[in-house]
């Protein structure tokens, strides 16, 4: 059994005090997400057993978030069962349509885990989101599973009542290959008492078009709630650098749950408001279990036309299998995450030099070009003891990345940092403890690209020394559509000078390619293919991301 140093630490960031529960007429509501470090159990332990030491953390938790007088609360992916538990422990979830509250009636057919938790929202008078393993008949079981049942990775939301209001199914898994996803996405909404619309998805999700932008786009959602077990990527997909990204992206109020297992990759919470950016963050190097909590002003809703045919589809089911990989390699940074990096070999670059204190370029790849303006400076004293400083190369991608399970459809603009004057370096951190990593100060930086428009997503994409992103007011990002053409202009540029800068792009997806077949690689780049080669097999035998098979073989 994995041994886990746990520091527990309960965090409470509020912006203004809440004087009461909200009500549909409150300008805000009061929302909360855990960044969980999990009960992995002592020897011996069941799956039961860590299942019911995990209960025993989360009405803690409840409590705490009610006596700040949260209206929701979100815990992560896997943090009941936590990550390789497969389907060992799963529950029945009732419809939300059949309005069960486990609490109060003994009669429904769930897990005593799932009663405790209808309990505690109940009792504290809150909504709680929670995720874990559900088991559902299968709808054929001669065709579909001769156990005779489906496995779902599942969230379930009680409301203050403990009344089962909503039920998702994770339709973009990472390799879980024990679990099952529904013939469609689900474009799982819920309702509160306070006024605000919810959707959700989990995790890998947040890649996809469906149901991500679909819920946004589609249904009009202005709030989401998202419960990840995420391992982050340099330079464009760390934790809470992709869930800044989405929620300014799509203008949407983002809860994000973390789990909490850095040395293994897994880190990262937030709450977000959209285009106002970050309320609150964290992703802690080590384990931690921190309870984040903000006021978050309500959205106006979009006018859309609903499209609902895919909401609360519990019919058939199919299962996921895995796609060809290109494997990127993997190294612990200096704050003790474990990290990925991307496959860059690909990307058209451009080394930025000292010398080049104001400069254009105009980059292409494939279909994409990006025009760049950058006017910076070189700070001496930002440079550690070893004479060592990070710098930059231009970037730009217009191709079909492997995200291991999967494949997508990317168009990316970027400035990237590097630790020396090959693109082999880029996207890796320094190996320094010193905080003198940063001598290039950055003036000003604007991008500009022409996007494809139609199923397509472009996202402002930033990150800062120790994980953080700019602040709303510090960069401007606007698309325009151009008449006549399938294109779509994107500017992003910096309002205020950076030191400490690491990525700085705008990051498009291009779904109308999902599914379709990544670059071959180079001969040069024959260790990365031989690597993913080697371990695709074993991919398909554990839990949630490359990066939890890659440790243990290299």
């Amino acid at each position: 059994m994995r041994s886990v140093i746990c520091r527990l630490v309960f965090s409470i960031a509020i912006l203004q005090p809440s004087a009461q529960v909200s009500t549909p007429d409150s300008p805000t509501y009061v929302a909360a997400v855990v960044e969980y470090s999990p009960d992995t159990g002592s020897p011996g332990d069941s799956v039961a057993d860590i299942v019911s030491k995990n209960v025993a953390q989360y009405v803690p938790l409840i409590r705490r978030a009610a006596e700040q007088e949260v209206d929701i609360i979100v815990f992560p992916e896997c943090g009941l069962v936590t990550y390789g538990s497969s389907t060992k422990f799963a529950t029945p979830l009732p419809h939300p349509d059949d309005r069960v509250n486990p609490c109060t009636d003994t009669s429904s057919n769930v897990a005593e885990a799932i009663r405790t938790l209808s309990c505690a929202a109940r009792n504290h008078s809150i909504y709680v989101v929670v995720n874990l393993p559900e088991v559902h008949p299968c709808p054929d079981a001669t065709n579909w599973s001769s156990s005779g049942v489906v496995y779902y990775n599942s969230n379930v939301v009680f409301d203050r009542n403990g009344t089962v209001v909503a039920r998702y199914r994770k339709f973009n898994l990472f390799g879980e290959v024990w679990f099952n996803i529904t013939s469609e996405a689900e474009l799982s909404v819920f309702d509160t008492d306070f006024g605000v619309t919810f959707g959700i998805f989990t995790c890998f999700d947040i890649i996809f078009e469906k149901p991500a932008v679909s819920l946004a786009k589609v249904l009009g959602v202005r709030d989401v709630v998202f419960p990840t077990a995420w391992y982050s990527e340099l330079p464009f997909l760390t934790a809470v650098q992709a869930q800044a990204s989405w929620s300014y992206g799509l203008d949407v109020n983002f809860l994000g749950a973390g789990y909490s297992l850095p040395g293994e990759g897994s880190a990262g919470s937030g709450i977000y408001a959209g285009k106002e950016g970050p309320l609150v963050t964290t992703m802690p190097g080590v384990p931690t279990t921190q309870l984040l909590v903000a006021k978050v002003l309500k959205k106006t809703p979009r006018n859309t036309t609903p499209v609902l045919e895919n909401v609360w589809n519990a019919g058939d089911s199919i299962e996921a299998t895995p796609s060809p990989n290109i494997f990127s390699d993997v190294h612990r940074d200096n704050s003790g995450i474990w990290m990925m990096r991307d496959y860059l070999e690909p990307y058209e670059t451009l080394l930025l030099t000292e010398t080049e204190f104001f400069s254009t370029h105009t980059l292409c790849h494939n279909e994409l070009c990006c025009d760049f303006e950058v006017a910076m400076h070189t700070d001496n004293q930002g440079q550690n003891s070893l004479g060592k400083s990070y710098i930059y190369r231009l970037a730009v991608f217009d191709g079909i990345r492997s995200y291991t399970f999967k494949t997508g459809g990317v168009q990316v603009c970027a400035v990237m940092f590097c630790t020396n004057n090959s693109l082999s370096s880029c996207g890796y951190e320094m190996e320094t403890d010193e905080q003198e990593r940063f001598a290039t100060v950055f003036d000003y930086i604007h991008i500009s690209g022409n996007f494809r428009l139609n199923n397509s997503l472009q996202l402002p994409n930033t990150l800062l020394e120790d994980y953080k992103v700019l602040s709303a007011d510090a960069f401007e990002f606007t698309r325009e559509e151009i008449p006549g053409e399938s294109e779509v202009k994107v500017n992003m540029r910096t309002k205020k000078q950076n030191l400490n800068l690491l990525t700085f792009a705008i990051f498009g997806r291009d779904f109308s390619k999902d599914g379709g077949p990544v670059s071959q690689p180079s001969v040069d780049d024959t260790n990365h293919a031989t690597v993913a080669h080697l371990l695709s097999p074993i991919a398909t035998l554990l839990c949630m991301n490359s990066y939890f098979y890659v440790k243990f073989l290299v």
